[in-house]
């Protein structure tokens, strides 16, 4: 029995370095073992899994990739074709104004014609090379009427835009006018060789399809028609036009305007350019799925096949695999918005996706491989980490009682500040760290003491300077105060004073008509007069009403864009009138624009500033002084002067010309009449705008004043 016991006491870990080996082999190496044979296993059957769905997934990634690239190629496409769209209704504006009502009478040089015996036709004698003028015939002694050579050399004016059209636009081989009895004007001029047979008649231009389709284009409407291809009339293929109507202010048919666009320069600008891929071949079909274009590798086989099926209308914009001539190939068909034409693509399938089954093949084999090894490298790895990490904890396990029994010897001699690094076993060290924890603890409560009493100070001058900003702000508060009551009494005596003289005639007239001192047959004469001052008084009492409305901006000021020169027409009008009635000197000034100056304001309310200044000049200026009106323009913004060669205003009382009710000492014993508010409504108008209302000396003429509105402009 005691042998036994001994024996159980040698097999069983003696310490805690030896249990924690042992549960460090079991826990780690055993599982690990186990892994790493499943694992194996397991992604040799993952991968062909995955292997599968990744090629399908891929297979579909790269398809929508490929339409979103023939998507593209679809924009790029309608671009070239807006951009020769643009072209043509650049040119049909142009046009319009060029036959419009206003441009009738200008003088044209006339056209002197010669008769062109090779080409059947009447150009232009000593063309410039400015653009070609013809009218085809075969009657050399057919001469062009007046009105059609007075047309064709109006229709010159478009030649700088039908040069640079074609110079920027490739797709563009040419641009034309076309006249309704048959003439021409066109660029650039045909260098190429044309042989005419004389026998053959020769065709209007009216009655071909580039002007019958633009004909399907109503007036005032702004669209391009495009024909169908057709073999063009000069020996340069086939080609399709963009085309539209040109009418007058009359809505009467001045001619067509059209660009011809090759079919064989088309390809090699768009779909050569756009569509690289041997392997595969774009084409372009028009709504009736008649071929427009095809590169020419595709030639071949687009003769094989039935286009209208193939592209139908409910297939479009979409892609599909079909089995053409035996070889499973896929057909993408896209919509082109400008013209409604149809974009096709044909590419073998097997061409298409044969590189994602090979790159895929291949990086599933090497991903397998690699993971087979990297599993097999790291299952030995952790083996041998596992096995040094045991060891190498129970090293760590054998010394920390030494150092606790150190640690607490000196705690209980009273040494706080003991603090053992390291026992190397992370319990023991927890329990370490929590002792000096408690220790760091109660210095830093004494430390956080002393900062609080620290900052309790800080606070206490804080509240004192703050106490101190208070009570400067209250003193500002009462100054305020102070002021706005003496603005108070200021403002009453002023309406007081506005309202006591007409009140007072006003008493007077009525006591004079009730005692009988003013004869009945003057009655209507003062009754006249006492409508006359309660006109004023309403008058003074809308104005003190608006300039309230102002100064709280709740007056609803309708912003809008306002042409200051034409502002300024209209108020020159207007007052140019009145000056001329009443034999005052006017005048009225603006300089000449090369583009329009905008006002972001209210007309009306701008009007009323300039009538306000206008009509002060005009009260306080004698008869035979002159008075000017300006408009100046000066950074992003329109100044508006209005200057007299009056009294002028004293230069101490410029600063307090615009406050409310103030009026100068030598204006308010005369007897014009005014409430001193005109120009504080003025003032608070500019205000509204985002500008200023400034006055000045008139020294140029030596006396009178200057009152200067400058207002932003809309941009700025």
């Amino acid at each position: 029995m005691n042998r036994l016991k001994r024996l159980n006491f040698t097999l069983k870990p003696r310490t805690f370095a030896f249990q924690m080996l042992a549960a460090m082999l079991t826990v780690s190496l055993v599982p690990l073992l186990l892994l790493s044979i499943f694992a194996g296993k397991t992604v040799t059957s993952q991968l062909s899994h995955f292997n599968a769905r990744n090629t399908a997934m891929t297979e579909k990634n790269y398809i929508s990739m490929y339409e979103a690239n023939i998507d593209g190629q679809v924009r790029a496409i309608d671009t070239e074709l807006r951009l020769v769209e643009d072209a043509v209704l650049l040119s049909k504006s142009l046009a319009e104004s060029i036959f419009s009502l206003k441009h009738s009478n200008n003088s044209v040089k006339p056209i002197v014609f010669s008769y062109d015996n090779e080409g059947g036709r009447f150009v232009e004698k000593n063309a410039n090379g400015e653009g070609v003028i013809s009218v085809r015939t075969n009657n050399a002694n057919n001469y062009p009427s007046p009105e059609l050579a007075h047309d064709l050399a109006k229709s010159k004016a478009l030649f700088p835009l039908f040069k640079s059209e074609t110079s920027r636009k490739p797709n563009i081989v040419s641009i034309y006018y076309i006249h309704p009895a048959a003439g021409s004007f066109y660029y650039p001029e045909y260098n190429g060789s044309v042989k005419r047979n004389p026998n053959t008649p020769i065709f209007a231009l009216t009655s071909y399809r580039f002007y019958s389709d633009a004909l399907n284009v109503r007036p005032n409407i702004n669209r391009v028609a495009w024909t169908k291809p057709y073999y063009d009339i000069t020996p340069r293929g086939w080609m399709f036009t963009a085309t539209t109507p040109v009418y007058d202010e009359q809505r009467v048919l001045r001619g067509v305007v059209a660009a011809d666009v090759t079919i064989e320069q088309f390809v090699d600008n768009v779909l050569d350019t756009r569509f690289g891929d041997e392997n595969g071949y774009a084409l372009l079909l028009d709504r009736d799925h008649e071929l427009i274009a095809a590169q020419q590798h595709g030639m071949e086989e687009i003769e094989q096949l039935k286009l209208e099926t193939l592209f139908s209308n409910d297939t479009v914009d979409s892609y599909r695999s079909l089995k053409i001539n035996g070889e499973r190939k896929l057909i993408f068909s896209r919509s082109i918005p400008t013209t409604n034409w149809i974009l096709g693509y044909v590419i073998p399938e097997h061409k298409l996706l044969e590189p994602i089954h090979s790159a895929t093949q291949e990086l599933s084999e090497k991903t397998r491989d690699q993971l087979i090894m990297q599993l097999s490298l790291l299952g030995v790895v952790a083996f041998f980490l596992c096995v040094a990490l045991a060891f190498y904890l129970r090293s760590k396990v054998s010394r920390p009682v030494n150092l606790l029994a150190d640690a607490f010897a000196e705690l209980g001699e009273g040494q706080f500040s003991a603090t053992p690094n390291d026992t190397r076993t992370l319990e023991f060290n927890q329990l370490l760290r929590s002792f000096n924890r408690m220790s760091t603890k109660i210095r830093e409560l004494m430390e956080q003491q002393n900062e609080h009493n620290l900052q309790l100070e800080h606070k206490v001058e804080q509240r004192t300077e703050q106490l101190s900003e208070i009570n400067s702000e209250l003193a500002m508060r009462v100054d305020e105060l102070t002021r706005m009551e003496h603005w108070r009494k200021e403002l009453l005596m002023n309406i007081s004073h506005d309202l006591k003289t007409p009140i007072t005639l006003i008493r007077g007239y009525i006591d004079a008509i009730t005692d009988g001192t003013i004869a009945p047959a003057d009655t209507g004469i003062y009754l006249k007069r006492i409508y006359e001052d309660i006109q004023t008084i309403n008058q003074f009492v809308r104005n003190l009403n608006e300039l309230s409305l102002l100064e709280t901006r709740q007056l609803n000021a309708e912003f809008d864009s306002v042409d200051a020169a034409a502002f300024f027409d209209t108020a020159t009008a207007k007052w140019t009138a009145y000056t001329r009635l009443e034999k005052r000197p006017f005048t009225a000034v603006r300089p000449q624009l090369s583009a329009p100056l905008i006002i972001n304001g209210d007309k009306h309310l701008i009007a009323r500033v300039i009538d306000n200044l206008i009509d002060n000049a005009l009260k306080y200026s004698d008869a035979d002084c002159p008075i000017s009106f300006t408009m100046e323009y000066a950074a992003e913004a329109v100044i508006f002067r209005v200057t007299d060669a009056g009294a002028g205003i004293p230069e101490d009382a410029l600063p307090f010309i615009f406050n409310s009710f103030y009026r100068v000492d030598r204006s308010r014993n005369s007897r014009i009449p005014g409430s001193g508010l005109g120009l504080s409504i003025a003032k608070e108008i500019a205000d509204i705008h985002g500008g200023g209302l400034t006055v000045s000396l008139n020294e140029i003429d030596g006396s009178g004043s200057v009152f200067s509105l400058l207002l932003p402009l809309a941009a700025s």
